[in-house]
């Protein structure tokens, strides 16, 4: 992609001699994730860098990255766990090293706070829940799929993101003033007004957008999360507005997940062609139990004001998303 031809770009589909060549190499990785409850995958292509990547998450830590590079790849992962890794892991990564590599990381108390400390389960725990459940554990029963994780508007440079964004800003601002003028309670001195990327990026059989945002263990956060989730709604009505490459993307993005094993496509569903234009949001809370009335009223008001459509939910011990009780 030249730099010249685009404003703003989603385009996560990896490039196909990479990953051919990674699964070519490592033909058992993905079998190996998959039976591996604590893991997930994350994928991601950036078209203005040439680069594309296949990871493999513990929670929120990256335990291990493909990087592509020229005709080849580099092994990579995030450098609190390069650390702790078995003698040449990175240099050819086998099942019988990475089981080692798990042990490690399990006993690590610094990387507790990426997935689970004390028995209490930490936000990276529910990202791997939910996010195995919604694409390789896919039910036909299930109304959506899961994507894409930690979705983000890319964009030409960041001037261009200023101005982009700006109108957006400053709708999010004026509906922070409504709320301060208007909520009777306690609010934080700041709140933000712009966010950077989303959990979960889903799709209905219908072609329906979700933009999931996922809260646990900050209860200030999920109370005001409709404002978070508002910013990213706006961000992707104007995408799919503006960007006549977005469906296309998303739908190259999918079938290759689909094709890799990833995502599964349950018997008696089908992808849909192209997506249908429109968008739904919700925020998940991992843990419900813990929230108080005063969080739970101010998110109810926060959400009037914000995103009145937006539904929330909690999750089951498979990951199974719930009607939220407390936030209903």
């Amino acid at each position: 992609m030249k730099e010249t031809d685009f404003t703003t770009y989603y385009d996560r589909t990896m490039d196909d001699s990479f990953i051919s060549k990674v699964l070519n190499d490592y033909p058992w990785l993905i079998n190996f994730v998959k039976n591996t409850p604590e893991l997930d995958f994350q994928t991601g292509h950036d078209p203005k860098q040439g680069r594309s990547w296949f990871s493999v998450y513990r929670g929120t830590g990256r335990v291990l990255t493909f990087a592509s590079r020229r005709n080849s790849y580099k092994i990579d992962a995030a450098d609190a766990y390069k650390k702790i890794a078995p003698t040449v892991f990175f240099e050819r990564p086998t099942e019988n090293s990475f089981v080692e590599y798990l042990s490690n990381i399990k006993k690590a108390p610094n990387l507790k706070r990426y997935y689970e400390s004390d028995q209490r389960k930490k936000e990276g725990f529910y990202q791997n829940l939910i996010g195995r459940r919604y694409t390789f554990n896919t039910k036909a029963e299930d109304e959506f799929i899961i994507i894409d994780k930690e979705m983000v508007v890319g964009f030409k440079d960041e001037v261009t993101k200023t101005v982009w964004n700006k109108d957006i800003i400053s709708n999010i601002e004026a509906l922070i003033r409504n709320l301060r003028r208007d909520y009777k309670g306690r609010l934080p001195k700041d709140i933000s007004s712009k966010y950077g990327e989303f959990d979960f990026l889903a799709m209905t059989w219908d072609g329906d957008i979700i933009i999931m945002e996922l809260k646990q263990e900050d209860p200030q956060k999920t109370s005001l999360s409709p404002i978070q989730v508002r910013f990213y709604d706006e961000q992707f009505h104007k995408l799919l507005k503006e960007n006549k490459d977005i469906s296309d993307n998303i739908m190259k993005m999918v079938q290759q997940k689909v094709d890799m094993g990833i995502i599964n496509v349950p018997e008696g569903r089908s992808l849909p062609q192209k997506l249908s234009g429109k968008i739904e949001t919700c925020v998940i809370v991992g843990e419900e139990k813990s929230l108080s009335p005063t969080i739970c009223d101010r998110f109810r008001v926060v959400r009037k004001l914000f995103l009145p459509n937006m539904k929330a939910y909690t999750c089951e011990s498979d990951g199974t998303l719930v009607k939220s009780n407390k936030l209903a």
